[in-house]
């Protein structure tokens, strides 16, 4: 089974009706085939967004709101076409919705991105093969609405990981040493716009480097330009 599995941290058993917390958990292979699921991970990374409704085919399947900078994990969803929404919590309006032909045993990231008035959607397959022997995998997003491209780089290293990343542009995964990082988010002058020391990558795991929130926040914004690894 590959790693990624293990970071289930809500697990939906019904295919979305309901929710229950399952942090660490992986997949029994010697209980009963499960129907075919595909693996879906959400991040709300709208700088300015309320708490989010999670709505999985006409049904709201969170029972707590999905803040700025949460992340469910994975979620099982049966696979097949399905209507994937968002609202502001506790009420019925849509504000951002999807339809998404989910694969059985595939993995997906849906990050809701940009500013509340004119919210997103950003679905990413997300590589679940497992990195060679000792390496981890690393993936980078700039999901700030008003940064400039950013660079991520090691700070040992004079060569940046990734270069030149805009708005919502994903980077592909890249395998890299199992190690502690101090990674620096740079500016394409070479400014280091933020530091993540203590980085851990762990073998034989995924991880996603991402930049959120307002290089220039509005009058009254918490939402300053910030950074956060994530497993997938």
């Amino acid at each position: 089974m590959k790693k990624f599995f293990r970071q289930v941290k809500f697990l939906s058993i019904v295919g979305g009706t309901f929710l229950m917390l399952a942090t660490g958990c992986k997949l029994d292979q010697d209980t009963e085939p499960l129907p075919p699921a595909a693996y879906v991970s959400v991040y709300n990374a709208s700088p300015n967004s309320p708490g989010l409704n999670i709505i999985l085919d006409s049904k709201v399947i969170n029972n707590t709101s999905l803040d700025y900078s949460d992340q469910t994990g994975y979620l099982r969803f049966f696979a097949g076409n399905r209507k994937l929404e968002f609202g502001p919590f506790g009420a019925t309006n849509v504000v951002a919705d999807t339809t998404m032909k989910f694969e059985d045993s595939k993995a997906y990231s849906v990050f809701v991105v940009d500013n509340y008035q004119d919210v997103d959607l950003l679905v990413l397959n997300d590589n679940t093969d497992a990195p060679a022997a000792g390496k981890a995998k690393v993936r980078f997003l700039n999901l700030s609405p008003d940064a400039p491209e950013v660079d991520l780089a090691d700070a040992d290293n004079a060569t940046p990981l990734f270069t030149g990343l805009t708005f919502k542009e994903p980077s592909e995964f890249i395998e890299v040493d199992a190690k502690k990082y101090t990674f620096q988010v740079k500016s394409s002058s070479g400014d280091v716009l933020l530091s993540m020391p203590n980085s851990v990558l762990l073998e034989g795991w995924s991880y996603t480097v991402l930049v959120r929130g307002y290089k220039t926040p509005p009058n009254g914004s918490q939402s300053v330009l910030s950074s956060e690894l994530i497993v997938d």
